[in-house]
């Protein structure tokens, strides 16, 4: 493609971003304004969406952004502060691979400007938690497909997340302990929704055949028995809640294809509810480990 029309494309892209606005104004237009500078090497726009300065200080956080097209996730605001989710093209330009890392920005007398220093640091000085929640998405990638596929590679993704979650254990229990607990609590509720749907299959297919009844039942089971083990949160009890869910989702796919059809969308959606609370905890824990470091 010829690279005029590839800048078209890009410039197309962030200038539906901006919603037609002489200038961006909200932090999600700010922040697709900066990355549209990153991409065109402008130091003068990067200084005007950001609070750098200088031109001359504009390092371009020592990687080359060229035509990197950014999507943007989760956007947070609090106050005169906001953090977005952004993912860019992988820095060894490897084909599908994306970096993840959250763009800062703080409101100031001439609007919102994107945290120059701050959005570095998370790209210079990457989080031991990036592996982590590269595993995620790739879990998320897997869910997404259908759970009919080998669920050899799931469990073994899932496993390592745990054992990750565990490396962690020491460090993490004593910076974030109120996030922990916030996410057990919400875990062991979106664990309890999932046993109560299993249950409910139970009583609804009375007639299943009676290999997916036992399957059902050990599911249901553990279910409950590591759910009430997050009543009080540690590393530990997470790891083992994912190997549960591990567990369960490799369980489903050994039912029967009538037993596992007649229920796959809700077991889908309240799985791929877990993860995007487990995916909400790693950028809330992310930020502590950020602030507090």
């Amino acid at each position: 493609m010829p690279c005029s029309l590839l800048r078209g494309l890009i410039t197309a892209v962030f200038l539906s971003l901006l919603a037609g606005c002489s200038s961006p104004e909200s932090p999600q237009e700010v922040a697709a304004a900066f990355w549209q500078a990153m991409a065109d090497n402008d130091a003068g726009d990067v200084v005007d969406f950001s609070t750098l300065t200088e031109s001359a200080e504009f390092d371009s956080y020592k990687r080359n952004w060229t035509n990197a097209v950014p999507s943007f996730g989760r956007v947070v605001i609090e106050g005169r502060e906001a953090n977005i989710v952004t993912r860019l093209p992988a820095e060894d330009g490897s084909e599908g691979e994306r970096l993840e890392l959250i763009t800062y920005l703080v409101q100031g007398a001439e609007g919102w400007r994107v945290d120059y220093q701050r959005t570095g640091e998370a790209i210079l000085n990457p989080s031991p938690f990036r592996g982590i929640m590269g595993e995620l998405n790739k879990l998320g990638e897997k869910l997404s497909q259908s759970f009919s596929s080998s669920s050899d590679d799931f469990e073994a993704s899932m496993d390592e997340f745990a054992r990750d979650f565990e490396t962690y254990s020491s460090e993490m229990s004593r910076r974030a302990q109120e996030a922990m607990d916030d996410f057990g609590e919400t875990l062991q509720d979106a664990m309890k929704e999932l046993q109560e749907s299993v249950e409910e299959a139970l009583k609804d297919d009375e007639q299943a055949p009676p290999e997916d009844r036992i399957i059902l039942e050990q599911a249901a089971r553990d279910l409950d028995n590591k759910g009430e083990a997050l009543d009080d949160p540690n590393m530990e009890t997470l790891a083992d809640a994912s190997r549960t869910l591990s567990e369960t989702g490799d369980r489903f796919t050994r039912l029967s294809d009538e037993t596992f059809n007649r229920h796959r969308k809700e077991w889908e959606t309240k799985l791929a509810e877990i993860r995007a609370e487990t995916e909400a905890f790693f950028a809330n824990l992310g930020q502590r480990f950020s602030s507090e470091g």
